[in-house]
């Protein structure tokens, strides 16, 4: 013990990997030390540098890799170990799988304190390039300009001329941009400076209808060149169907400012299951739409609706799910407080023809407390950080009879189930590979009024 002690105080020591963290880092423990170190996998023993210390846990550093686990793969990026948008590219897909099922579970036991049956992980059909939209930032590196993801851990722009888990049209597409851009002569923004031009660039494509929105956003109204520019994009990319100007004044929000269509009506559409999709710049829509056909199936099978159901979709966006289970119900009431995604929701409700849907923009606590319908089954997709405490009280006072929550993040999820399975039953819970070679993962959860 005292050795062991000893090796840890040193800050370098061999240890070997027993778990992994959330994000997918490899957990060594030792002495009630937890020491998380990207890029190793559970089996592996390596020698490790203790780089930072923290009250509960420690970071570390593999100075030297002594074993190898048979899940080990060398990463396909060439920017794996500087981008850090990609977490899992070193692990098997199989592997992957099993670290996303084990981060579920290990979720609702440690903390909701649920034991349950997992069902097996649904793969994706597409381990890479299957994102729809891809989002680069601009800096200037010298005299040239360039574009790509953040390098980890710091707000320095590294160049990207691929990302592998983005629809390729999309990397081709700000790459033709960044080099019209510098032939002529335009600067990237500089928030400290506050001169240069260019801030981002977006491209979202409509995977099942091939249309392409190309999004330029900028420090300033004006676009010098916009007509040369333009027409050399078009002629490079044909496919290219709208382009918007976007004006934004925030250093924090990508769109934070004023739109101007340039080319095009400003959206493109997308279809799932013979639906059809309006696309903003500013709409959510599902970045893997191969993968959410099967998501949104699964959904829908495991709620099992009546065709006499009354459903509240909170968190509706541009009105997805609202519209895939409305066949199979009487009527489906979705919600947003967005109010770009409830008008999109609308047109997508007129596009597809459907009767039985209405949409409201609203925040879902205020909606479900005042609402006097009592709802058969209530369906939530939140974003990250879970459902707000006052929509979980409103829930708890509307008891449905069914609550379907789709989670892109298991640890919300849990502490929302933490709260509700006093009033529930977790009757099944269902996760989903939506983000291949990312520590990211979809769960579906059916909870059933008790």
């Amino acid at each position: 013990m005292n050795n062991q002690k000893k090796k840890i105080d040193q800050k370098i020591f061999k240890g070997k990997v027993v778990d992994y963290s959330h994000d997918g880092r490899g957990v060594i423990k030792i002495n009630k030390n937890v020491i998380f170190v990207p890029n190793l996998l559970i089996g592996e023993e390596a020698s490790i540098k203790i780089t930072k210390e923290n009250k509960n846990f420690k970071i570390g550093q593999v100075q030297e890799r002594i074993t190898t686990s048979p899940e080990r793969v060398i990463p396909k990026c060439q920017y794996f170990d500087l981008c850090g948008g990609c977490q899992l590219q070193h692990m098997s897909y199989k592997h992957q799988l099993e670290m996303k099922h084990l981060r579920v579970k290990n979720a609702l036991q440690h903390i909701s304190k649920l034991y349950l049956k997992i069902d097996p992980i649904i793969p994706s059909s597409y381990e890479t390039k299957y994102r729809n939209k891809i989002q680069m930032s601009f800096s200037n590196n010298g005299k040239d300009l360039i574009c790509g993801f953040y390098k980890q851990k710091t707000q320095n722009i590294i160049q990207i001329n691929e990302c592998l888990i983005e629809h390729p049209e999309g990397n081709t597409i700000i790459q033709s941009l960044r080099k019209l851009l510098q032939s002529y002569n335009f600067k990237a923004y500089d928030p400290i400076s506050k001169k240069g031009w260019i801030k981002y660039a977006i491209v979202k494509k409509g995977v099942f209808t091939n249309q392409i929105m190309l999004v330029i956003v900028s420090n300033d109204k004006m676009f010098r060149k916009e007509k040369q520019i333009v027409n050399e994009l078009l002629q490079r990319h044909k496919n290219i169907n709208t382009i918007i100007h976007h004006n934004s004044n925030s250093n924090y929000h990508t769109l934070g400012g004023e739109s101007r269509v340039i080319y095009g009506e400003g959206y493109i559409y997308d279809e799932i299951k013979n639906y059809k999709f309006r696309i903003t710049p500013e709409s959510f829509y599902q970045v893997n739409p191969y993968q959410a056909v099967k998501l949104y199936d699964e959904a829908i099978k495991v709620l099992n609706p009546k065709k006499g159901d009354l459903v509240l979709d909170a968190y509706c966006g541009v009105g997805t799910i609202s519209l895939l289970i409305s066949k199979k119900v009487h009527k489906v009431f979705g919600v947003d407080n967005i109010k770009e995604a409830i008008e999109d929701a609308k047109v997508n409700s007129k596009l597809n023809e459907s009767s039985n849907c209405e949409f409201i923009c609203e925040k879902a606590s205020i909606y479900l407390e005042n609402s006097k319908i009592k709802f058969n089954s209530i369906i939530v997709d939140p974003p990250r950080d879970g459902l707000k405490s006052n929509f979980i009280n409103a829930l708890i006072i509307n008891l449905p009879e069914k609550i379907l929550y789709i989670s892109c993040e298991p640890s919300s999820l849990a502490r929302d189930l933490k709260q509700l399975k006093k009033y529930y039953i977790i009757s099944k819970v269902l996760p989903v590979d939506m983000f291949s070679q990312t520590y990211h993962v979809e769960t579906i959860t059916l909870l059933i009024r008790k």
